[in-house]
């Protein structure tokens, strides 16, 4: 009998501990007093999280796209003129006589030339510091660029995993994992000028990923509280997960709670994306929330939902039970989707619906290829 009162007082005594609180670190005061309250109150209800720019400073797709790019590592660029994913080659890049078909077969050029330079075991600082080098980035960045202001949607940020084609995912897990040790540190994050020795392509670059401890934090509260985290990105599921789920570099999620974009299933990964498979990119966030997380969950909709970009606001809209959507402030323009949201937040002074964080960590510069 003693036994049994003393695990029944234990058993209260422990249901009745104060939820675990957010480090005040540098969150706004009232989003981390409102993300205490919600937390408080949440055990057994789910947060989702987009990946790029939320749940992480920088994006880890362009990340991965400067890795490839000085460490020239791709598995079949040559075969596909590094133009897989643009609906029409022959159209002209922005203010110039160059079709984006050109521009394919000068990199495809200069990319061999490189590739045979390296099997002559010439080092890479000698290899970067070359006139071929310096024009094959900033026409890589001048051909990322110009896909969006082209042709409509964000053609470009679907292009940038697909340059991972060739690749098995085993491979492809490993080229990531790479890219991430090399960019990953709140010390890495910068902007360089990648210009072409004529100057005529090229622009700013943002180098580094970083995970501020708030945000670490943040995925850890919510686990110790009883919510549960996913994450619902536009980019790679493969590329996302190879961060997302490792418990040093990253909030340690399980695979089963990431979900990205998703190439269709081949023995090499290709450029082509799965059909049978709603991407979530926009409302199709929505719908991967519906599908894969809401069954678990009775039905519900997400507590609270984070995001920082207008490909994220019908999720951050969608669900009458979300609590909170967190936005992270990384300066959106004020008469978009996001920026509403972001108004509203400031009015009610971080103590409505929505919540305004500043973001973590900030580089003076431009975006470029940020996360949707």
């Amino acid at each position: 009998m003693k036994r049994f009162v003393y695990l029944l007082f234990l058993a209260l005594a422990v249901a009745c501990q104060p939820a675990r609180q957010l480090e005040p670190g540098n969150w706004d005061p009232a989003v981390r007093e409102s993300l205490n309250g919600l937390m408080a109150s949440a055990k057994g209800g789910y947060a989702v999280f987009d990946f790029d720019k939320t749940s992480i400073v920088n994006d880890i797709s362009q990340a991965l796209w400067v890795y490839q790019i000085e460490h020239l590592c791709y598995a079949d660029a040559p075969a596909h003129l590094f133009l897989d994913g643009v609906p029409d080659p022959d159209r002209l890049l922005p203010g110039t006589d160059v079709s984006f078909a050109q521009m394919g077969k000068v990199l495809q050029t200069e990319y061999k030339m490189m590739r045979a330079w390296k099997n002559q075991d010439k080092s890479w600082s000698q290899i970067h510091d070359s006139e071929l080098f310096l024009d094959f980035r900033a026409r890589m960045y001048s051909l990322m660029v110009g896909m969006d202001e082209v042709f409509e949607g964000s053609v470009s940020y679907l292009w940038m995993p697909g340059l991972l084609a060739g690749f098995t995912e085993e491979q492809a897990r490993a080229v990531v994992h790479e890219a991430i040790l090399e960019h990953l540190g709140q010390e890495k994050l910068a902007v360089q000028q990648w210009f072409s020795p004529d100057g005529q392509w090229g622009g700013p670059v943002e180098r580094g990923i970083y995970l501020s401890p708030e945000m670490k934090d943040l995925y850890s509260c919510l686990a110790d509280n009883g919510v549960d985290a996913y994450v619902c990105s536009a980019s790679l599921e493969l590329i996302v997960e190879v961060l997302a789920c490792d418990p040093q570099l990253g909030p340690g999620l399980p695979p089963e709670r990431v979900f990205g974009l998703r190439f269709a299933p081949a023995d090499h990964l290709t450029a082509v994306y799965d059909s049978t498979y709603v991407q979530p990119i926009g409302p199709g966030k929505v719908t991967c929330i519906q599908t894969f997380m809401a069954p678990s969950h009775k039905g519900a909709g997400p507590v609270l939902v984070c995001g920082d970009s207008n490909g994220d606001v019908p999720m951050l809209t969608a669900f009458p039970d979300t609590r909170h959507g967190l936005i992270i402030d990384v300066g959106r323009k004020a008469d978009t989707p996001i920026g509403a949201l972001a108004a509203e937040a400031r009015a009610a002074d971080n103590q409505g619906k929505y919540l305004l964080q500043p973001n973590f960590a900030t580089v003076p510069g431009a975006i470029v290829g940020g996360g949707i």
